[in-house]
């Protein structure tokens, strides 16, 4: 008798259940709403930060080259594909996707190279650089904090 008591449990027992209820899926499907909509804006933001960095370490190469440039021509290139074409910067610098990248203004003495933010609703600003390496400029979107150029 004891044996058979042993084997058997009551329909009520906690290890005879199978699954959980829609009120417990529920509620743990709440919290990770929660939880996600608090993590989102804190990774875009994120995101966006290493896009701006990678866009002031660009710009960090374009000045780069342009000293290179200079040290064999006592002149800076007035374009990006003038760097390109002496083998200095990269070729994919053309082709990138969120940033778009310009020499404004160069001569024999200076020159000012630009980052703009392309392809996005949100963030919107420009980075720029100039001969002497200074790195420039802000990345908007209002509701959030605005993102420097450089690295933070």
């Amino acid at each position: 008798m004891k044996c058979r008591h042993l084997l058997t449990r009551s329909p009520a027992h906690p290890l005879n259940r199978r699954g959980a209820t829609l009120l417990e899926l529920v509620i743990v499907m709440t919290i990770l709403g929660v939880l996600l909509s608090l993590g989102i804006p804190s990774f875009q933001l994120a995101l966006e930060q290493s896009r701006a960095q990678v866009a002031s370490a660009n710009l960090e190469a374009i000045w780069s080259a342009q000293r290179l440039y200079w040290l064999d021509n006592r002149t800076y290139a007035s374009d990006v594909a003038t760097l390109q074409a002496a083998g200095l910067l990269d070729s994919s610098l053309s082709s990138q996707t969120f940033f778009t990248y310009e020499i404004t203004s160069a001569d024999t003495s200076s020159f000012l190279a630009a980052a703009t933010r392309t392809s996005n609703q949100k963030w919107n600003g420009t980075f720029t650089i100039d001969q002497s390496g200074t790195l420039s400029g802000i990345l908007s979107n209002p509701p959030q904090s605005d993102i420097a150029a450089g690295f933070q």
